[in-house]
Order: structure tokens, then sequence, then C-alpha cells
């Protein structure tokens, strides 16, 4: 399984970039990115997740499966967050 780290890049109003690093296997080396996703969260997402009736731990955990999958989609093979998950969740708490 890819060990990976996610760094929020750029913080919007609507929208946040996470840039997704992992390490190269059977090295030392620095980690490098791999790719980048874009989370959305504009009105119109955060009141559609509002009709479902979800709470807030319900929204993060939806973005969650979401982050998994979209990385998952760019690597294309399953990962483990070593770092980063809990600052994207303080950002997206910030805005849902």
């Amino acid at each position: 399984m890819k060990e990976i780290k996610l760094i929020p890049a750029m913080e919007y109003d609507h929208k946040l970039d996470v840039d997704v690093m992992d390490f190269p296997e059977g090295t030392d080396a620095k980690a490098r990115k791999r790719c980048g996703i874009t989370l959305d969260y504009g009105w119109r997402d955060i009141e559609r997740l509002d009709g479902e009736g979800m709470d807030m731990d319900a929204k993060l955990e939806y973005y969650e499966k979401k982050i998994y999958e979209l990385v998952k989609i760019n690597i294309a093979q399953d990962w483990v967050c070593t770092e980063g998950m809990d600052e994207v969740r303080e950002i997206l708490k910030r805005h849902l």
C-alpha cells in the first residue's frame, strides 16, 4: 500500500487545492509531488450535503472518502495517509 502525504496548497472560499506527495519506494528520498486534487465546497455543494441531512461529522467523512477516491484514481493503487489529513480536515471544517 502506497504511503501518501497531503499538503493543502491553495485555500479559496469555494475550493481547496491539495498537493499529493508520495515517497519513492526503496529510497530515503524526500517526498515528491505525485498529483494534485481539488475539493469543492461551494454553497451548492454544502446545500446538497445539508439536503441529505448530513451533520459536520458526516460531511467530513464524505470529503475523506472523496479524497481517497480522487487520489486512488490518480496513483492507480490503494494508499494510506501518513501526514496532512488533519490539516485538510481543519480547513474543511472552516468552510462547511
